[in-house]
């Protein structure tokens, strides 16, 4: 059920914003749009939002969109249509940069309520690979092994290090 409410917003952000942008470059009809929009939800939802968004996080996630709705409507429409290059590189690119912005916040509610590893103990966060460790100690002249104590203590003392 999770999945089909997401699946339901994503299409109607897409289909938004596909009404939105694709009239003002290309002569289309409202179920060319519609058909194009339920194909472009169904794969951007099974690439981007099931596939990169947990993997990657919200910045991958956008950008993978952005890249798949450029192709699609660049190279989807562009091969049914008969259009000048820079007609439908304009609504491929304000189409997917819309859905780009749209995306940020789909991707928000899909980790938080549809994917529900964001809270969960031992799912990965997005980044944890990449931190590092910090010793206690802050002088790492000072902690020596217990048999160099020894040898430390025939050596003349040296001046303290600053």
């Amino acid at each position: 059920m999770r999945h089909l409410l997401a699946l339901v917003l994503k299409y109607l952000l897409t289909a938004t914003v596909m009404f939105a942008i694709l009239p003002l470059f290309l002569r289309i009809s409202s179920a060319e749009i519609l058909w194009f929009s339920l194909w472009l939800t169904l794969v951007a939802y099974a690439l981007g939002d099931l596939y990169v968004l947990p993997r990657l996080g919200n910045v991958s996630a956008t950008i993978a969109d952005f890249g798949l709705v450029f192709v699609a409507v660049w190279i989807g429409i562009g091969a049914f249509y008969d259009i000048a290059g820079a007609a439908i590189l304009n609504a491929a690119f304000f189409s997917a940069l819309l859905t780009a912005f749209g995306e940020l916040l789909f991707h928000a509610y899909v980790l938080r309520f549809v994917t529900v590893q964001h809270g969960e103990e031992g799912a990965p966060l997005i980044g944890r690979q990449w931190q590092t460790e910090a010793a206690e100690e802050f002088d790492v002249r000072i902690a020596r092994p217990d048999n160099q104590e020894h040898e430390r203590e025939q050596d003349p003392p040296h001046p303290p290090i600053l």
